[in-house]
């Protein structure tokens, strides 16, 4: 049995994801304890549940301590079966979430899959969906993987109801990720998207974000008015380079100004700009699983966060790879997984 401590390093579900998914992948029973403890409101959330029991059912799996608010968790995986699957959240927690735990196993099961999940799709603290889409899925994408995601509704906090479908093919051949260069610049955009709240808040967040930005950018503007349960609104900015795309987004609130706004998403890309490597730390804490299941590579990103450490930690509890931090004195880290 492995034992994870949810409360070391960040301390949050991040933690829950990585070891389930590992354990589903080695065939390992994991023990969990002080799920989420450094969070404020610690335990499972229908969002961590969700992704436990979608696990689960890939793996056809046991779960014990399975319940909202619970601090611990049993679960012991059987074998990884592909098809049709449907998982609801029940909240606006982020149904991107329950898809990155799910993806590694589908990408390893017995047959092709197609999932359903609903819940939120553009919220705070979680991937939007054109980031799981336009970032993420390409690195997967680059390493092997056959997927594709269908958004079929927009979910805002608090109310959710938003839909994504995914298509995963079982894995041929795993390859190495070499982000070591983002190559040449294609386009940028900036976007704000909403639902329920007038095209002027939208405009303006566009405006001061263009105003923000340190260097000037050649941007396409978009305002978006989308079909959802709930109101709410994100503003993002994209960059397209010949080796990736990243992406950066800041969700609208009711305390949260739309100067506020659209000055955070410029400081996110004129830090990304001014650094000079490829993947920013949102996306590094992402890569590190399947590169560790999959064929290794290397990458430049920012200085390493809390998230990043810990995932490296909970991942060396499964599998016997060399993950390996080069300063290389300049703001920039290497990161290199090796099998």
């Amino acid at each position: 049995m492995i034992e994870i401590d949810g409360s070391r390093g960040e301390g949050g579900g991040q933690i829950l994801r990585t070891a389930l998914a590992l354990a589903a992948l080695t065939g390992q029973t994991l023990h969990l304890t002080d799920i989420r403890a450094k969070r404020p409101k610690p335990g499972l959330l229908r969002q961590h549940l969700t992704a436990a029991k979608a696990v689960a059912a890939i793996a056809a799996g046991c779960l014990e301590g399975a319940e909202l608010n619970s601090p611990e968790l049993w679960f012991t995986p059987d074998r990884l079966v592909g098809g049709e699957y449907y998982f609801a959240v029940g909240s606006a927690g982020s149904a991107l979430l329950v898809a990155q735990a799910v993806l590694p196993l589908l990408l390893c099961a017995d047959r092709p899959s197609r999932v359903v999940i609903e819940g939120g799709t553009h919220a705070a603290r979680a991937p939007i969906f054109e980031f799981f889409d336009r970032v993420f899925l390409p690195c997967l994408r680059k390493m092997g993987a056959e997927i594709t995601a269908t958004l079929e509704r927009v979910g805002f906090y608090p109310a959710g109801g938003g839909r994504i479908v995914l298509a995963v093919s079982p894995i041929r051949a795993w390859k190495p990720l070499e982000l070591t260069a983002a190559g040449g610049f294609r386009r940028a955009a900036l976007v704000a998207l909403g639902s329920g709240i007038s095209e002027k808040i939208r405009l303006d967040e566009l405006r001061y974000g263009r105003e923000a930005l340190k260097v000037p950018l050649v941007c396409v503007e978009r305002s978006l008015e989308v079909d959802s349960p709930g109101s709410g609104n994100v503003m993002y900015a994209e960059l397209e380079y010949e080796n990736i795309t990243e992406l950066f987004s800041v969700c609208g609130d009711f305390d949260i100004s739309r100067q506020v706004v659209g000055r955070r998403v410029a400081k996110m890309v004129d830090r990304y700009r001014a650094l000079g490597a490829p993947v920013w730390r949102f996306l590094a804490d992402q890569l590190l699983l399947p590169m560790a299941v999959g064929a290794g590579g290397e990458f430049l990103t920012a200085p390493p966060s809390e998230h990043t450490l810990t995932n490296i930690e909970v991942i060396g509890k499964f599998l016997a790879v060399d993950i390996k931090i080069v300063n290389r004195q300049n703001g920039q880290y290497s990161i290199e997984v090796k099998q």
